[in-house]
């Protein structure tokens, strides 16, 4: 056989055969392509006042750029310690250049609109009083997802629910297990009256348990957060088409 003929054949199947490893690593380049906007709202949780490394909030971050679909996960986390349902429009309405380029919006908001009515009526605390707070909290909610739809119609919103750390502080209120129950029935069935939203139950993850709690035992400590960002994410990869491409 003409030598140059053999050379041009051995080139051939040289290059054929390094031609699937080069796309193959084309591809995995091309994966990782999408950057993630979360924008978190919200109180003291979402601020992550327990922890003192970001609370559930980090801690979902580092789970989606974990994923080979997502490149990175940009944060504004606009949590505040204290803050009330009543107070949360104003902040939506403050950052609304923020939501606008939101892809996920991670919102807790409600316990500190109990703690309100707990320490409003201390000494004449009724079961009605909570039903009356939870119906105002709940229009209150309504509002705010119409105004955040109005200026994001495509982020998705998380709503994440209660937990009752208010036992050991209260024994009095022998009923606040079916306060927490009834509120965040009621905020669930607010959320789901909109498209793309979803609603993270967390109450069961602290039923119980004081090791999730912090010193003050109302915030979660590392292990609490830890288990409410689980929580979240397994409830998130159930909506792949919000998260990955």
């Amino acid at each position: 056989m003409n030598k140059f003929l053999l050379l041009f054949l051995c080139m051939c199947l040289v290059g054929c055969s390094s031609t699937p490893t080069m796309m193959k690593e084309k591809e995995q380049v091309q994966i990782k392509s999408r950057d993630l906007h979360v924008v978190a709202l919200g109180d003291s949780l979402t601020e992550g006042v327990g922890d003192g490394e970001g609370g559930y909030v980090t801690l979902v971050k580092q789970y989606l750029e974990q994923r080979e679909d997502i490149n990175e996960v940009f944060v504004q986390n606009l949590g505040k310690r204290g803050l009330r349902s009543e107070q949360l429009t104003d902040v939506i309405m403050n950052n609304e250049s923020v939501i606008r380029k939101a892809d996920l919006i991670l919102i807790t908001i409600g316990g500190n609109d109990i703690m309100k009515v707990v320490r409003s009526h201390f000494l004449s605390l009724t079961y009605e009083l909570f039903v009356k707070e939870q119906q105002a909290f709940a229009s209150r909610l309504d509002e705010q997802l119409q105004l955040l739809r109005h200026m994001n119609q495509d982020t998705d919103i998380v709503l994440i629910g209660l937990y009752n750390p208010f036992s050991s502080a209260f024994p009095n209120i022998p009923e606040m297990d079916e306060i927490i129950h009834m509120w965040n029935e009621g905020s669930e069935e607010v959320i789901s009256r909109y498209d793309r939203t979803l609603f993270v139950p967390i109450a069961d993850l602290f039923e119980g348990r004081d090791d999730v709690l912090y010193d003050d035992q109302f915030h979660p400590n590392k292990i609490g957060y830890e288990q409410m960002a689980k929580r979240i994410y397994e409830y998130l990869q159930r909506h792949q088409e919000w998260i990955g491409e």
